[in-house]
């Protein structure tokens, strides 16, 4: 395959806008204050709120990274096994909460391709997570880029 050539295939195409199954995963008291505890979290009015157990104070953002085990990226098929994550983007809507469920959606927002360049020809497919609480209000989007590589650049 030439460097100009579309990695694309129909397939990939078709993945677009795919949604995975649904994981759930609880944000959980002790979960919370270990991140914050290796965040040196300096906060004393949200430490007391968090080992009280007080679901009704907003917790920081950082609390969805101790629901990633739950999180899981969807395979596209055709996509070159060289690969690095790229970027997160992280966009909260509503205000998360101790011993909220979250419902995990995963889904293939898009992929888009850079022909040529200094690393040859690359694909950036990018991933989506919708967070949605037990009140089925959306809580986040969380948005990965991951970039595959052809295994072998021809120098063109």
């Amino acid at each position: 395959m030439s460097d100009d050539e579309s990695l694309i295939t129909p397939a990939m195409e078709a993945a677009v806008g795919s949604e995975g199954e649904p994981r759930q995963a609880t944000i959980d008291k002790e979960l919370v204050q270990r991140l914050m505890v290796a965040l040196d979290e300096d906060d004393e009015e949200l430490m007391a709120a968090v080992e009280s157990g007080d679901s009704s104070y907003p917790i920081p953002t950082y609390a969805l990274l101790t629901t990633s085990t739950a999180q899981r990226q969807l395979t596209i098929p055709d996509a070159p096994e060289r690969a690095l994550m790229a970027a997160d983007a992280w966009e909260v809507k509503a205000d998360i909460h101790l011993g909220d469920t979250m419902t995990i959606v995963p889904r293939v927002a898009d992929i888009q391709e850079r022909i040529g360049g200094r690393v040859g020809h690359s694909l950036f497919i990018h991933h989506e997570w919708v967070y949605t609480n037990q009140d089925d209000v959306e809580v986040a989007r969380v948005r990965r880029t991951v970039t595959h590589f052809q295994q072998q650049h021809t120098g063109e």
